[in-house]
């Protein structure tokens, strides 16, 4: 059994240790995405800020270039967000997708870790989702759970900062929850006229393919506020290695069951959204330099995950009921 466990140990090492170098992985270069229909103009395009103001190991044109290509594609405007969170800056924006923010001028992976967001700043995110804006947040395996626990237990989201393994969500077991993201909708349609720069619209709500499928790539997991609706459950098979620092792995390294802990789930605050999840390269594509090997959206097994992203962004943009 120990055998056993030093090689899931040696496998789950390399591969995170790879994901989360600075040197070894980098955005697919090639990827294109599937997706070609666009749902937004330039006259209804939401505006996305995606967050580069706090160490951010995702960015826009790094590891998240990716992410930005498949929302790019469905119309969305997205932009770096470099400043300060405020909530006079935040109304600038619709969506805040904040993925795997770190402590500030963190230079390896060496504890302690401190608060990427200070209070005033959860205080601004907070007021302007539940004024209507929607927060897409994303905290990897450790230390990214420890570094946004600020901002996530505001929301009432409790994350376990460790290493969880690979895991494939499926309609057919219950382990993708029943939800508008997950059903999706079969086709376009109006619903109802939308001002818009003085111009009325039509409001058509977006083509959201229904999922059956989606994969992750390791990263952490959460408890979550009764008020909340689940979207990736992790099942009795699920764990999570629990080392003091990052990648520090062995046979004594502390293990703990995810059994029905989740890896993404959605919530409304007051006129605002928030969805949240527990891994990132599920939405990107990303490429290690030393093999040349391909993990996140065109992964065996992640098929559909991009659509899926797309849904979430849909349900953010509050086009998806």
């Amino acid at each position: 059994m120990k055998f056993i466990w030093k090689f899931i140990f040696l496998n789950l090492v390399l591969f995170n240790s790879s994901s989360c170098s600075d040197n070894a992985q980098k955005a697919d270069p090639d990827f294109i995405p599937k997706n070609t229909k666009t749902t937004f103009s330039d006259v209804n395009s939401p505006i996305v800020f995606l967050d580069e103001a706090h160490s951010n190991f995702h960015t826009a044109n790094g590891r998240y270039k990716p992410f930005v290509q498949v929302l790019t594609s469905d119309g969305y405007t997205v932009k770096p967000s470099k400043e300060k969170f405020t909530l006079e800056y935040l109304k600038q924006a619709d969506i805040l997708v904040i993925a795997n923010a770190l402590d500030k001028n963190r230079q390896d992976w060496t504890p302690p870790f401190s608060d990427a967001f200070d209070t005033e700043e959860v205080e601004a995110v907070i007021k302007w989702v539940f004024q209507g804006g929607s927060l897409f947040l994303i905290a990897d395996h450790i230390p990214f759970p420890r570094v946004s626990e600020k901002l996530s237990t505001a929301f009432g989201f409790e994350f376990s900062n460790g290493h969880v393994g690979n895991a494939t969500f499926h309609i057919d077991n219950n382990s993708l929850m029943e939800h508008a993201i997950i059903r999706g909708n079969s086709a376009p349609h109006g619903d109802g006229q939308l001002e818009v720069g003085g111009q009325t619209l039509m409001k058509i709500r977006p083509y959201s393919e229904p999922i059956v499928q989606v994969k992750t790539f390791g990263g952490s997991a959460f408890q979550m506020p009764e008020d909340a609706k689940p979207l990736l459950i992790l099942g009795k098979d699920a764990i999570s290695l629990m080392p003091d620092i990052p990648f520090q792995v062995n046979a004594e390294t502390p293990r703990i069951s995810m059994d029905g802990w989740y890896q993404g789930a959605v919530l409304e605050v007051g006129e605002g959204r928030v969805a949240v999840f527990a891994e990132a390269m599920m939405f990107t594509s990303q490429m290690m330099t030393s093999t040349g090997k391909k993990y996140g959206l065109v992964s065996e097994g992640a098929e559909q995950n991009e659509q899926f992203l797309l849904n979430v962004m849909h349900w953010l943009s509050k086009y998806l009921d």
